[in-house]
């Protein structure tokens, strides 16, 4: 038994991560900018296909050559071929480094191709290197859930004896979001933010008074596509909670206690804006001014507003026509 498990090991060890993890083939989403395109793979015309449709090339170091017809037009694209994450940040985490790194090089495993492609038809004949793009366009009855982590957060709330800034990092938010056209959706968030001032606290031993802020917020709005930018704008509600609080030694530990909180309800407009990295992932900021604020059925006017920017994680839940 223990020889077995040695041999087992072994095996394991001597196995990188590409070449155990990455199956042989590829699932590569092929989409355009025009209905219904014709398209054949590295010059196999016995087989077409029509966008949208997903194709399964076998890994391999050579690029994918397309080729591309409608209404007359036709246009030849290269898909470039790339080592793998798993290649590159595998080997590096697996614990046999240099090893894995040497038995991937000897397998086409190793390679990629984009997870994601929309071909731009032309008016040419002639030979393009790249016209295409390592994402899928929205279209409408689209439904996207959203992840998003806050990693800035700046906030200008009422903290009783006036309003006042607060600094931080740390949140999470989730939502869904509808595409109404191909070109505009709505959208709908609840999410809270921290002030810790770091992006990764660790537990902090205070001594003394400090201060501690946090928000959450749940918003609804009407988005547009531009390219890779997305902008919204629509209404929010927030709901801001401040804390003073004191550190006192009391022989042989401390005690923490709480000498003053303020919450209160605001109300105001929602503006969000994120750049499209890749299909799943996207970079965006968000701008939270609020005008109506109540607390303990007090209604009163004044301005506050939250400031976060935030990376923002995409799963598909339903695209028409995608297979």
């Amino acid at each position: 038994m223990a020889r077995l498990s040695i041999i087992i090991l072994i095996g394991f060890l001597f196995s990188s991560c590409a070449t155990l993890i990455n199956r042989r083939t590829v699932n590569v989403n092929v989409h355009s900018d025009v209905d219904s395109l014709k398209f054949c793979v590295n010059n196999d015309t016995n087989r077409w296909y029509y966008t949208p449709t997903c194709i399964y090339p076998i890994r391999s170091r050579n690029d994918l050559l397309i080729t591309a017809k409608k209404d007359g037009v036709q246009n030849l694209i290269q898909i470039n071929s790339k080592l793998s994450t798993a290649f590159w940040m595998g080997n590096m985490f697996s614990g046999i480094g240099i090893f894995g790194y040497a038995i991937d090089l000897t397998n086409p495993k190793r390679f990629a191709y984009p997870p994601y492609v929309t071909i731009n038809l032309e008016p040419t004949n002639q030979y393009l290197t790249r016209r295409y793009k390592p994402w899928i366009k929205p279209e409408k009855h689209l439904l996207n859930f959203k992840l998003s982590i806050p990693e800035g957060n700046h906030f200008y709330l009422n903290k009783d004896h006036g309003y006042g800034n607060s600094f931080g990092f740390l949140g999470i938010s989730g939502g869904a979001e509808y595409y109404f056209s191909d070109k505009y959706c709505v959208n709908m968030d609840i999410g809270a933010l921290t002030d810790f001032m770091a992006p990764f606290p660790a537990p902090v031993d205070y001594k003394g008074s400090y201060d501690r802020s946090f928000a959450t917020y749940g918003d609804i709005q009407i988005g547009r596509d531009f390219n890779r930018f997305h902008c919204d704008l629509g209404i929010q509600y927030n709901r801001t909670s401040y804390y003073e609080r004191e550190t006192v030694e009391l022989y042989p530990d401390y005690i923490d206690r709480l000498k003053f909180s303020k919450i209160q309800n605001n109300i105001g407009l929602a503006l969000s804006t994120y750049f499209r990295i890749s299909n799943g992932f996207n970079l965006g900021i968000n701008y939270y001014p609020s005008f109506f604020s109540w607390d303990k059925n007090k209604i009163q006017t004044h301005y506050g507003h939250l400031i976060f920017f935030e990376f923002v994680f995409k799963l598909e839940a339903f695209r028409p026509g995608k297979k």
